[in-house]
């Protein structure tokens, strides 16, 4: 039975401040491509502690392995045009909070098998 599961994405670069126009379009796109390929995603700012600004935080709902396989590959593809982006994907793991954070430059087949382990439990795959 498909329960379906939340995934938090944490978007980070080295090369913007979290306020920068141009990451945050780059924000945006990985956002258009995730609601195209997967479905139901939205953005939210979180107040950065101790600094002004705020970083972004995506919420993806899945339903299904085959919405997991769509979020992996478009997470992979966005990584890929830029070596200093970052995803920090975090779910719930039967009441325990799992993270797992990817590198543009470290990406390989390993990088999200975490991720597809524990979320592809949740759905069923």
């Amino acid at each position: 039975m498909t329960t379906g599961a939340e995934v938090a994405i944490k978007p980070g670069t080295d090369c913007f401040d979290a306020d920068d126009e141009r990451w945050l379009r780059q924000i945006a796109e990985l956002v258009t491509t995730l609601r195209e390929e997967v479905g139901a995603v939205s953005n939210s700012r979180i107040p950065e502690p101790d600094t002004k600004g705020a970083s972004s935080q995506l919420i993806l709902a899945l339903g299904s392995a085959g919405a997991l396989t769509a979020a992996v590959n478009c997470f992979r593809a966005w990584l890929r045009r830029d070596k200093t982006r970052t995803l920090t994907v975090t779910w719930d793991d039967d009441g325990t909070e799992q993270t797992v954070t990817v590198t543009g430059d470290g990406i390989d087949q390993a990088s999200f098998q975490a991720l597809a382990e524990g979320i592809g439990k949740r759905l069923g795959g």
